[in-house]
């Protein structure tokens, strides 16, 4: 009898905690392997200066002079601001010109 007592009560205590153990989360949650090494996206868009004068444009920490009539191939990232970086006849020095988002993708975008 007491041989038996003493199976039961490790056993009971045993299957109490498995029960538990079995619905618990694990403690190495393994992380993907893209989140880990993925670029941020880019867009890829042109911008053409259709004024009559040069402009400085800052994107981001980029400093870029697009001269009258030329056009520029820009690679940035979402959310990135262009603002001018020095005054001319149609844009005071600091006006934010475009916040690049998805829907610039492959187009061209005219300054004046």
């Amino acid at each position: 009898m007491i041989r038996k007592s003493l199976f039961i009560a490790p056993l009971a205590v045993a299957c109490l905690l498995a029960s538990q153990a079995v619905y618990a989360s694990p403690v190495n949650v393994l992380t993907p392997v893209n989140a880990m090494f993925a670029r941020s996206k880019t867009i890829k868009f042109e911008l053409h200066n259709a004024s009559a004068s040069p402009m400085d444009l800052k994107a981001g920490d980029t400093m870029m002079t697009l001269k009258a009539g030329e056009t520029i191939s820009v690679n940035l990232a979402p959310g990135t601001r262009i603002v001018t970086n020095s005054a001319n006849s149609n844009h005071p020095a600091g006006t934010l010109v475009l916040e690049v988002s998805a829907a610039f993708n492959g187009s061209t975008i005219t300054l004046r």
